[in-house]
């Protein structure tokens, strides 16, 4: 039997919290089954598409976030449908596009369209309010509506009705293993040090400026902290002259864009999130799987607070010290990192793309 072609569309398929999610399902897919082919908004290629193709998957690339010309991509999106109609099902994360690529899939006819809501709100500035605008009119052309979080379902669909789709990773990858600690600090050149980590994208939202100002206050109560910085983004040098212009340059450890997070976690001995929004971030999920106390931004999902040593805070300035105090209690702790709930499992990546299989077949056999 011919395997069903889910057709996924993203901004592009680069390292991040979305993307992670969808190659977490796709890894875990039986492929003869269920294949994923992937619509982007860039005309350059994502650092995941080599394993896309390898895996049986197609790449479609529009230009819309690069060149902004609308006319173009509906010509773009029209002839796509209209030369490929084996898509009956498209299953879209890109809110702020939706209204143009769910529209011109209902107008071809494509019986299943997936809005799938991975944030709960925006920054606020001139861009935010542009993409909150566009949100409102998103959900208009789809029929089946999704969400990584109940904040995330309720910002996206406002009234009307959606389903909760847990974020899925590979758990058995992330677990804590003490030889692989040993080996990672001693390469970081942390041993015997309390590192305080964070995994994401420089971007606004992440706000690693509060993040270094914390962790300043952090070092005058606990000398022997260090920093670890995972990720890129186009504000990383701006976040390495802050912790110059700190003082901090050699308690900060910048390691860049990483494949494979998972030995950082390792390294770390508190995972810290203070970001300004997020929806259900996999790198919460990842941490707690490493057996991490965890300080998260109190505008994450509370159902993110999955294993005991989880903390909620608000991500203001005037909370530093809040922060501060936290992390100085963990400090203080014997934490056996071996000992995780049993509900993480939940979030395993196999159990996640099982129950997503189960939603296309579903679709499918109704439209039979």
């Amino acid at each position: 039997m011919k395997a069903i072609r889910i057709l996924h569309v993203v901004g592009a398929m680069e390292y991040g919290g979305m993307e992670n999610y969808i190659m977490n399902l796709y890894r875990c897919m039986d492929r003869s089954e269920i294949q994923f082919d992937f619509l982007t908004h860039h005309g350059r290629r994502g650092t995941f598409e080599d394993e896309i193709e390898a895996m049986g998957g197609h790449i479609y690339h529009t230009t819309v976030t690069d060149d902004g010309n609308l006319i173009k991509y509906r010509r773009q999106l029209r002839r796509l449908y209209q030369e490929h109609p084996e898509y009956r099902i498209v299953h879209g994360h890109l809110g702020s596009m939706a209204y143009w690529y769910l529209g011109e899939a209902k107008r071809a006819g494509v019986p299943w369209r997936i809005l799938h809501s991975h944030v709960p709100s925006y920054v606020r500035s001139v861009k935010g309010c542009a993409k909150n605008m566009l949100f409102r009119l998103s959900p208009l052309y789809a029929n089946i509506h999704l969400a990584c979080s109940p904040e995330a379902g309720q910002y996206q669909f406002r009234n009307k009705s959606f389903e909760i789709v847990h974020n899925g990773i590979d758990v058995r990858r992330f677990l804590y293993h003490e030889r692989t600690r040993k080996e990672i600090r001693k390469e970081l050149g942390v041993e015997g040090r309390f590192v305080v980590g964070h995994v994401g994208r420089f971007f606004p939202e992440k706000n690693h400026r509060f993040l270094l100002e914390m962790f300043c206050e952090l070092k005058k109560s606990m000398d022997s902290a260090a920093l670890l910085l995972v990720g890129g983004g186009y504000l990383m040098e701006d976040i390495q002259q802050l912790a110059v212009n700190l003082g901090l340059e050699k308690d900060v450890l910048f390691v860049g864009l990483q494949k494979d997070t998972s030995p950082y976690y390792q390294a770390m001995d508190a995972f810290v999130l203070p970001s300004l929004y997020e929806g259900f971030p996999l790198t919460g999920i990842e941490a707690q799987s490493a057996g991490l106390p965890c300080l998260f931004t109190d505008r994450v999902s509370p159902s993110l607070l999955i294993t005991p040593n989880t903390k909620q805070l608000p991500p203001e300035d005037h909370q530093i010290s809040a922060w501060v105090d936290a992390l100085n209690e963990i400090g203080g702790k014997t934490i056996d990192r071996a000992d995780i709930s049993d509900s993480i499992w939940e979030y395993d990546a196999d159990t996640v793309a099982k129950k997503m299989a189960d939603r296309y077949c579903a679709l499918l056999e109704k439209e039979a």
